[in-house]
């Protein structure tokens, strides 16, 4: 069951992120002025989505599909509730993010730019991350916590699944990124973990698929050096600065306001979950 998940959510990913590679290219390397990589990669997941959630051939798989994806909507309150747990998790595992460079050895060239953004049009630049952060937060939440989670955690219980998806989004992400070393194994399983919780507490990835984008957005740009600069040096040889006192603030801070938050995000859904059941049936006198 571990080996079918992992494979199936890898082919999630592999295909669901091919298409948008192939759009990227071709509209950097063709028409770097047009950006119509955005609208195609967003009529691309809007189909990924689709299919993924049981639309389509074979209709057999529909059921099993839907079942995997968790694509289930939640009410208002849960949805606030989720937002604000998960944004508090993910400010607190972005603080150990730009905490790790400064207090192990990271390669020289990990944080690179994979592409000359230098020589694009800011509004291709602009629609390059948004396309980036849209195939993270739908694909790699479709594949991570739907289709590899989902068959795991009903065979082996939700924290061994929790664990089995972390490890794999290190090592999805390990063979992929320069910085990406053991040195991050740490924050790769704390974020996953903080979505992991988002989907337990609420039985949905929709949370994490907003969360996932919203975040990539914010960070990507000053992860590349596009604003600001990325961490860099080792604390015991350059010494604690302005950037390492506000990462470990936010890390300590953000992780325990996080624990509340997801207590309330459990209580919100439990009595939401309540509500909507059916009124149970009364006999006749």
């Amino acid at each position: 069951m571990v080996v079918r998940a992992i494979l199936v959510g890898e082919l999630v990913l592999s295909a669901g992120g091919l298409l948008p590679d192939l759009f990227m290219v071709a509209n950097l390397k063709l028409t770097p002025r047009i950006p119509w990589l955005l609208p195609a990669t967003a009529a691309w997941l809007w189909l990924c989505w689709r299919y993924l959630n049981g639309w389509g051939w074979p209709r057999g798989t529909a059921a099993a599909r839907r079942r995997d994806l968790r694509a289930l909507p939640l009410p208002g309150p849960v949805w606030r509730c989720s937002l604000a747990a998960g944004a508090l998790g993910i400010a607190s595992v972005t603080g150990l993010a730009f905490l790790t460079p400064r207090l192990s050895e990271i390669p020289r060239d990990a944080f690179k730019l994979p592409l000359d953004f230098a020589a694009l049009p800011w509004w291709t630049t602009a629609a390059t991350l948004l396309t980036i952060s849209a195939v993270a937060g739908v694909i790699e939440e479709a594949g991570f916590r739907g289709y590899m989670l989902s068959p795991i955690e009903r065979r082996h219980g939700w924290a061994p699944a929790i664990l089995i998806v972390g490890l794999m989004f290190f090592l999805d992400h390990h063979l992929s990124h320069a910085y990406a070393t053991f040195a991050f194994l740490p924050f790769f399983l704390a974020v996953s973990t903080v979505h992991g919780l988002l989907v337990y507490c609420t039985r949905s990835i929709l949370p994490s698929v907003v969360l996932h984008a919203v975040a990539d957005a914010l960070i990507i740009p000053v992860q590349y050096g596009l604003l600001g600069n990325p961490p860099n040096g080792l604390v015991w040889k350059t010494g604690i600065d302005r950037g390492f006192l506000i990462a470990l603030a936010a890390f300590l801070a953000c992780g325990l306001a996080a624990v509340p938050a997801f207590r309330r995000l459990a209580a919100v859904t439990a009595v939401a979950a309540v509500a909507g059941r059916p009124a149970p049936e009364v006999p006749d006198a």
